[in-house]
Parts: C-alpha cells; sequence; structure tokens
C-alpha cells in the first residue's frame, strides 16, 4: 500500500527546518518501523511551504497499526524533539492504488 502525504509549513522558515532537520531523522526511524518513503519533495513555488512524502508499507501490513506503533515508539519522540509541530498548518493524505502499467507498483 502506497500513500501520499502532504503537509503545509506556517514559512519558508519551517519548511527549511522541516526539510533539513526533521526529515533525514524521520526516515530512518520510520524505516525501522516496516515503514518505507520512497520520496520527500517539496512545492517548487516560491509562496509553496509544502512538502509531499511517498510513502509504502509492506503487502498486507495495516498502516494505521505500523503509524501507531511508531508514534508510542522512542523513534518517534525523538524525531520530534527538536522540531514545532506546529508550524505544519495542514496535513492531508491520499491512499494510492497504482494502474497494473505504472513503473511503481
Amino acid at each position: 500500500m502506497v500513500e501520499l502525504h502532504t503537509y503545509t509549513l506556517a514559512s519558508a522558515e519551517a519548511l527549511r527546518q522541516y526539510t533539513t532537520h526533521f526529515w533525514p531523522r524521520h526516515i530512518e526511524s520510520l524505516r525501522k518501523h516496516g515503514i518505507t518513503v520512497q520520496g520527500v519533495w517539496i512545492d517548487g513555488a516560491p509562496d509553496g511551504h509544502r512538502v509531499v512524502a511517498l510513502v509504502e508499507y509492506p503487502p498486507g501490513a495495516n498502516p494505521a497499526r505500523l503509524a501507531d506503533i511508531y508514534r508510542h515508539s522512542v523513534d518517534f519522540t525523538e524525531d520530534h524533539a527538536d522540531f514545532d509541530m506546529s508550524l505544519i498548518t495542514s496535513t492531508h493524505t491520499v491512499r494510492l492504488q497504482s494502474i497494473p502499467s505504472s513503473p511503481l507498483q
């Protein structure tokens, strides 16, 4: 299962902090919990303080369960220790279903 997560940040500085400090740790921590980050991008518009992440879960996994396990871990606490999460002004998640001819399955 694949999900597309979009995070809107309060400012360009919040975006910089989120992508340079938070996400590098977050990618590694999620991997420990069976969640694979396939890619992370930023919105290229000057006023687009958004981060988009493509996240994959193992076949047959329950994404909510894996996320819950991660949220109750030391890794979660450490990932979030140095970033003010109130700087994320909105989040949006879409579960994606690939078409048979998609290069990414």
